[in-house]
């Protein structure tokens, strides 16, 4: 269930940025960041590179609801 969070203007004038050239509304770019940085907490024994290859590779399962 989708809820309303305080960000800073600063974040979400750079998520506008990025998803700008990403094809992607800022809210969006804002979740891809916390979905790596999350996958970068639970996992902080791994590069930074693996950590890309998991991300790719959980965005290309099917979706779960």
């Amino acid at each position: 269930m989708p809820k309303v969070i305080r960000l800073s203007q600063n974040l979400v004038m750079q998520a506008w940025e990025v998803g700008r050239l990403a094809g992607s509304f800022p809210s969006q770019q804002i979740e891809y960041w916390v979905h790596l940085g999350k996958i970068a907490e639970d996992h902080s024994e791994l590069s930074v590179p693996k950590l890309f290859d998991i991300l790719n590779a959980q965005s290309l399962e099917p979706n779960r609801h």
